[in-house]
């Protein structure tokens, strides 16, 4: 039997009144080792570039990196910022390579500014180098498979779900109007709605979960309450106002930011359905248990702020 919208709400009050921190991270074993990797403010990109696919798959921190940067290793000049790539791995199993490229904030124009930064590069490299080490000795290669499990919204809509070109651009409406970051499916799939096959990476904390129900008469989403957390997130950051904040970027227009995506149509064609919908970079929404298309509870996840 379904659960009612009062008992839903009733549940998840007393749920979140015993929360204690509760953290995620993207999928997949290799992207939860990254979490800690320092970047001492620099923008910091991972490529993972598989065998048989085009485009390097990257996981960043901050700002995306350009892709033309992992064509060559060592330190590159542009006319506004300098490089530094690094290859970890090459033609290592399924792998073309797996590269650290760092990128400085703003041209480097003194021996001094390119001496830090380059000092600061070198100690992103290391930890990656000995989290990857720590990888290969356990003997298990599907870690470094990011290369596989993150696509494109036009990879699951014409290639997973072989949908022709006008059903396609139908089905894409609604995720191209939210413009998530992208949406974590099961099977530890991660689907960027961007052209470009990326991801931020980010750790996240439960602050609560969103109520909500869905009137049939009217046709609209109503967010009923937000449950909020007890658990102390502010050593991290996470204060009272930083939530408020964040909450109303994703009530602002819930029913087509969140709610659409998660319900869309197209994930009654795929075996794979969402976990989740990252919002802004900084936000993750993750449907929770026993919540429906009618009703149900939305928990709300927030990266710390300036990560």
């Amino acid at each position: 039997m379904e659960m009612s919208k009062t008992d839903i709400f009733s549940k998840y009050s007393q749920l979140y009144q015993k929360t204690t921190n509760r953290e995620i991270v993207p999928e997949g074993v290799f992207t939860r080792q990254l979490a800690d990797v320092p970047t001492h403010g620099l923008d910091v990109g991972i490529f993972f570039k598989q065998k048989g696919i085009r485009d390097p798959r990257q996981i960043y921190y901050h700002n995306e990196l350009p892709v033309s940067v992992v064509k060559k290793d060592g330190f590159l000049e542009s006319t506004e910022r300098n490089f530094l790539s690094h290859t970890i791995l090459s033609k290592f199993k399924e792998l073309d390579y797996l590269k650290v490229v760092v990128g400085s904030n703003g041209k480097l124009e003194s021996r001094s500014e390119r001496s830090a930064f380059l000092k600061s590069c070198q100690k992103t490299i290391d930890v990656v180098l000995r989290k990857t080490k720590n990888v290969i000795h356990f003997g298990d290669f599907t870690p470094f498979l990011f290369a596989q499990r993150l696509r494109t919204l036009h990879w699951l809509l014409n290639k997973d779900l072989k949908l022709d070109e006008v059903s396609a651009e139908a089905a894409a409406i609604p995720f191209n109007v939210a413009a998530p970051d992208y949406l974590l499916l099961t099977g530890e799939n991660i689907i960027s709605v961007k052209d470009n096959p990326v991801v931020p990476h980010g750790v996240f904390y439960l602050v609560g979960g969103i109520g909500y129900s869905f009137d049939k008469s009217v046709g609209a989403v109503n967010e009923e309450r937000m449950f909020r957390s007890t658990a102390d997130l502010s050593p991290m950051g996470i204060d009272g106002a930083y939530i408020e904040s964040m909450i109303s970027q994703v009530t602002e227009d819930f029913q087509t930011n969140v709610h659409s995506l998660i319900f869309s149509d197209i994930w009654k064609k795929s075996p794979a359905k969402p976990l989740g919908v990252n919002v802004g970079g900084d936000i993750l929404i993750k449907p929770a248990k026993d919540s429906e298309i009618w009703n149900g509870v939305f928990e709300v996840y927030l990266k710390t702020p300036n990560t």
